[in-house]
């Protein structure tokens, strides 16, 4: 290749101006890396400058132009994964949406069907509390998964009162139930009874105060009631 053919092409700006395709470019950088006296021939180191001040004019960075970001192997490979991403939330939420449909189908027949489940068996208890300043004995009187009927005599006979306030709280302090103006037997035994379905799984404090004629109330025994998980 001689200067004639260069500058007929018009290589030299053509290779500046970057219109040469990649295999044009590659010959063209081979040729003149081959004959650095064709180089000052053609006048490509001065070419070379005054394309580098008019970037530096007009603030261009002279570098190769980086490929578009569409063809990067970065975006597709991040486009895939999140085509990925987004068919498994998808089936996640479908998924989902699927068991809040059946948790919700079982709660309405859970409500349909009352809150109290059926007991499996009755028990008779003999409860026997301790007066005030003694520790309080605890009873088991059933399970949460296998509920009782339990028929509680909760003997008070010490005490010089026919009249008796109840009140059962977790042991946590939560109140579950108070039972007013209760009365004791001939026995003198107060009777309560109830499905322990009704209970949490936990221990409630049963307290137990005698009501005088005036309607005040002095403690008159405490014992603890133990409902097991199953």
């Amino acid at each position: 290749m001689d200067i004639r053919v260069i500058e007929q092409k018009q290589l030299v700006e053509r290779y500046l101006l970057g219109r040469l395709t990649p295999p044009e470019a590659k010959f063209f950088e081979r040729v003149v890396r081959g004959s650095p006296e064709l180089a000052d021939r053609i006048g490509l180191p001065d070419a070379l400058r005054r394309t580098m001040r008019l970037l530096d004019d007009t603030g261009t960075e002279w570098r190769e132009q980086a490929p578009r970001f569409w063809h990067q192997p970065w975006f597709v490979a991040g486009v895939a994964a999140a085509a990925l991403a987004a068919t498994v939330a998808a089936g996640v939420l479908w998924a989902g949406k699927r068991t809040i449909a059946a948790s919700y189908q079982q709660l309405k027949s859970e409500v349909a069907r009352g809150v109290l489940v059926a007991p499996a068996r009755t028990a008779l208890l003999d409860l026997r509390p301790a007066r005030p300043g003694e520790s309080p004995p605890s009873y088991a009187i059933g399970t949460r998964t296998a509920p009782t009927f339990a028929e509680l005599r909760v003997a008070v006979g010490y005490v010089h009162a026919s009249l008796f306030k109840v009140i059962v709280k977790r042991d946590d302090g939560t109140y579950w139930a108070r039972f007013d103006n209760q009365l004791r037997d001939s026995n003198g035994d107060l009777r309560l009874a109830f499905n322990t379905a009704a209970f949490a799984a936990g221990t409630y404090d049963v307290e137990i105060d005698a009501v005088d004629l005036h309607g005040d109330v002095v403690p008159a025994g405490r014992l603890r009631l133990r409902i097991d998980p199953g």
